[in-house]
């Protein structure tokens, strides 16, 4: 009785979803490989963001079918995890600075399995309360554009764009030449006004 040949390779068992199967034929067939470049229009890649034109406005993030972008709640910071990709391209189409373009690729490596930060910056202090809201170089470069501008002339109302929600209304109800205050209420009507006209009373 001769003995059985030793496998000539580890033997992989398919388990998952459809693209963690792909992951793993893909990494049986090239052991040595980190990284595979795919052709354009490949399910599977990696989303690339200039962080120069990037103003944090998240609205990749709404779109985002697979959830592989994301955001942090608590800072202004974009996040992406690339096995989730699909490279469907909303994302690029509705970026309004054109910051956002695709890189159809098949990551191999762990780091494709958990998020990392695309882009990150500061947030802004609510010069008011303090609370951090939006990004710290998007409301200052507004509020340099705005200097300029008639409607933002005085300074109180420069002051508003750098007001969180809460505190640019608080502002805004009790600022002076408010547009929207009305002319102040009538007095409401009484039985005695109309009993005063009546000539039988």
């Amino acid at each position: 009785d001769s003995e059985a040949p030793a496998p000539v390779a580890q033997p992989v068992r398919p388990m998952g979803s459809r693209r963690q199967i792909a992951r793993q034929a893909a990494r049986a067939l090239n052991p040595e490989a980190e990284v595979l470049d795919l052709p354009k229009g490949a399910p599977y890649g990696a989303v690339l963001v200039d962080k120069d034109a990037c103003t944090l406005c998240l609205s990749c993030v709404s779109l985002c079918p697979s959830g592989a972008l994301g955001d942090n709640p608590d800072l202004p910071q974009l996040r992406f995890q690339e096995d989730a990709c699909l490279q469907c391209g909303l994302c690029a189409n509705v970026c309004p600075e054109d910051a956002i373009t695709l890189a159809p690729r098949l990551d191999l490596t762990e780091a494709a399995l958990s998020q990392r930060v695309l882009n990150e910056e500061e947030p802004f202090a609510c010069v008011e309360c303090g609370s951090l809201f939006g990004v710290k170089s998007t409301v200052e470069k507004i509020t340099d554009k705005l200097r300029s501008h008639s409607m933002f002339a005085d300074e109180a109302k420069l002051r508003m764009i750098q007001m969180c929600d809460d505190c640019r209304i608080n502002a805004q109800y009790h600022s002076t030449n408010n547009p929207m205050t009305g002319n102040e209420r009538p007095r409401p009507r009484t039985t005695d006004d109309y009993l005063s006209k009546r000539r039988d009373h």
